[in-house]
């Protein structure tokens, strides 16, 4: 049986909300290292080489971009004659959108309510914590642990 809509994947639900925009070709969710967790788009949108790329070009720039913003930029947009690409980080992942130069500014809040949506979902779905050594006492959030 296939998941309800209710259960459907949030990740999934965050790229489709993005791709649903007018003049949005794709949107993928990446990790630190640039593996893809959830896309959607048009066929012709490579996903794999999008999330790649843009992770190490947003590593690329983390350093001149720490001298002269702080902290680091949470978004970086990038426009051309025919594109308007975005790559936002959350803590937890990369979203990479790739659109139409001419899409409106309304997809900047698109952008930042799929951020907000994936960050509930690592919450919701993968809470922090680290197990106590001792039996009978509650686990720690990775939080309340001070190095």
């Amino acid at each position: 049986m296939g998941k309800s809509k209710s259960e459907k994947d949030k990740f999934k639900m965050a790229v489709e909300y993005l791709t649903e925009y007018s003049g949005v070709r794709g949107a993928v969710i990446a990790d630190v290292e640039g593996v893809v967790i959830a896309r959607s788009g048009q066929a012709s949108f490579d996903a794999d080489t999008f999330a790649a790329y843009s992770i190490a070009m947003r590593t690329a720039l983390e350093g001149p971009l720490g001298k002269i913003a702080n902290p680091n930029p949470e978004h970086l947009s990038i426009k051309t004659g025919n594109d308007w690409i975005t790559i936002a980080q959350s803590s937890e992942a990369f979203l990479i959108v790739a659109a139409d130069r001419r899409a409106d500014d309304l997809l900047s809040v698109r952008i930042s309510r799929a951020l907000e949506m994936i960050s509930s979902y690592f919450k919701e779905r993968y809470p922090l914590t680290i197990p106590r050594e001792r039996a009978g006492r509650p686990a720690k959030k990775l939080e309340e642990v001070h190095v």
